[in-house]
């Protein structure tokens, strides 16, 4: 039996218990950055990720100091996060502004029940799902400008769109819109 009951650190990465350390740190970090709870294990998996991108770059100098590391990388995340969430907001107050001043006339009854029902189905979709489809339909940006946006590839954004727009497809026939 190697170290403690049994744990053998990892062949290519920190020990089970450098790691579990790591984990409680990134998620204090995420925390106090503000990130709600149900967001905590998304915001950890963004950290691993972005310190295995970094490892996998032979340019990039070996990290230093690993814990001050993924805490500025945690909080960049929740800031990140920040960002996001108040675009987002922005965006349905903007759709709601621009929807309330135009006169009643204009959106027939039938129009306004469709318009909720696609907004329930956009509720359904994974945040990633609805975020291209509402950049994409609802601010009419163009996918150039969406990719630069969420720092992707052109063909990443066209690639999302289909997907989602499929999904939303799917979803509005669960609900029997279409």
């Amino acid at each position: 039996m190697d170290g403690w009951r049994g744990a053998r650190p990892a062949a290519d990465g920190p020990p089970a218990s450098e790691e579990a350390f790591d984990t409680a740190r990134v998620r204090a970090v995420l925390l106090v950055g503000g990130l709600p709870w149900d967001e905590l294990d998304d915001g950890v998996q963004q950290v691993r990720l972005k310190l295995l991108e970094e490892r996998a770059r032979p340019d990039r100098p070996e990290i230093r100091d690993r814990d001050a590391w993924l805490a500025v990388v945690a909080s960049r995340v929740a800031i990140d996060w920040h960002r996001r969430r108040t675009r987002e907001t922005g965006l349905r107050e903007r759709l709601a502004a621009r929807w309330s001043r135009r006169p009643p006339a204009d959106h027939p009854q039938e129009h306004r029940v469709l318009a909720l029902t696609v907004a329930d189905g956009l509720e359904r979709l994974t945040a990633a799902q609805r975020q291209v489809l509402v950049l994409r339909y609802y601010a009419d940006l163009p996918v150039r400008d969406i990719a630069r946006l969420l720092d992707v590839p052109e063909g990443t954004v066209k690639s999302r769109i289909h997907l989602a727009v499929a999904a939303l497809r799917t979803v509005l026939r669960d609900m029997e819109a279409i």
